[in-house]
Protein backbone atom coordinates (compact mmCIF):
# COMPACT_ATOMS: atom_id res chain seq x y z
CA UNK A 1 0.00 0.00 0.00
CA UNK A 2 2.55 2.66 1.25
CA UNK A 3 4.62 1.49 -2.70
CA UNK A 4 1.43 2.62 -4.24
CA UNK A 5 1.06 5.70 -2.67
CA UNK A 6 4.47 6.86 -3.31
CA UNK A 7 3.95 5.89 -6.92
CA UNK A 8 0.78 7.75 -7.39
CA UNK A 9 2.43 10.87 -5.83
CA UNK A 10 5.70 10.05 -8.51
CA UNK A 11 2.97 10.29 -11.24
CA UNK A 12 1.37 13.51 -10.02
CA UNK A 13 4.44 14.85 -10.13
CA UNK A 14 5.25 13.46 -13.86
CA UNK A 15 1.79 15.08 -14.99
CA UNK A 16 2.91 18.62 -13.46
CA UNK A 17 5.66 17.92 -15.45
CA UNK A 18 4.30 17.35 -18.30
CA UNK A 19 1.61 20.42 -17.83
CA UNK A 20 4.25 22.81 -17.10
CA UNK A 21 6.12 22.05 -20.82
CA UNK A 22 2.90 22.08 -22.07
CA UNK A 23 2.44 25.71 -20.22
CA UNK A 24 -0.59 24.40 -18.66
CA UNK A 25 1.00 26.32 -15.50
CA UNK A 26 -2.51 25.79 -13.00
CA UNK A 27 -2.96 22.65 -13.67
CA UNK A 28 0.54 22.09 -13.59
CA UNK A 29 0.62 23.47 -9.82
CA UNK A 30 -2.43 21.22 -8.90
CA UNK A 31 -0.70 18.42 -10.14
CA UNK A 32 2.22 18.88 -7.93
CA UNK A 33 -0.04 19.89 -4.81
CA UNK A 34 -1.85 16.86 -5.24
CA UNK A 35 1.51 14.64 -5.51
CA UNK A 36 2.42 16.73 -1.99
CA UNK A 37 -0.02 15.80 -0.46
CA UNK A 38 -0.07 12.27 -1.48
CA UNK A 39 3.01 12.33 0.28
CA UNK A 40 2.04 13.65 3.01
CA UNK A 41 -0.09 10.92 4.08
CA UNK A 42 2.76 8.75 3.45
CA UNK A 43 5.12 10.95 5.73
CA UNK A 44 3.12 10.73 8.46
CA UNK A 45 3.11 7.38 8.82
CA UNK A 46 7.14 7.24 8.80
CA UNK A 47 7.05 9.83 11.40
CA UNK A 48 8.32 12.07 8.49
CA UNK A 49 11.36 10.39 7.56
CA UNK A 50 12.04 8.68 10.73
CA UNK A 51 10.34 4.95 11.02
CA UNK A 52 11.47 4.55 14.33
CA UNK A 53 9.62 8.22 15.49
CA UNK A 54 6.11 6.98 14.47
CA UNK A 55 4.70 3.46 14.75
CA UNK A 56 3.14 2.40 11.25
CA UNK A 57 -0.96 2.04 11.53
CA UNK A 58 -2.70 -0.93 11.62
CA UNK A 59 -1.48 -3.21 8.84
CA UNK A 60 1.34 -0.98 7.44
CA UNK A 61 5.35 -1.26 7.24
CA UNK A 62 7.91 1.30 8.16
CA UNK A 63 9.32 2.72 4.89
CA UNK A 64 12.18 1.25 3.78
CA UNK A 65 15.60 3.29 3.04
CA UNK A 66 15.07 3.42 -0.74
CA UNK A 67 10.84 4.32 -0.10
CA UNK A 68 12.13 7.16 2.22
CA UNK A 69 14.65 8.58 -0.62
CA UNK A 70 11.93 8.97 -3.27
CA UNK A 71 9.41 10.37 -0.86
CA UNK A 72 11.60 13.04 -0.07
CA UNK A 73 13.20 13.64 -3.75
CA UNK A 74 10.01 13.60 -5.54
CA UNK A 75 8.76 15.86 -2.51
CA UNK A 76 11.56 18.36 -3.30
CA UNK A 77 11.05 18.31 -6.92
CA UNK A 78 7.79 19.13 -6.50
CA UNK A 79 8.77 22.34 -3.79
CA UNK A 80 11.52 23.23 -6.87
CA UNK A 81 8.69 23.13 -9.57
CA UNK A 82 6.16 25.10 -7.33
Amino acid sequence: PESREIQKAVEFKAEGNRCYKEKKFREAIGKYHRALLQLKGVQGRAGAGSPEQSPPGPGRRPLSEEQLRLVESTEVECYDSL
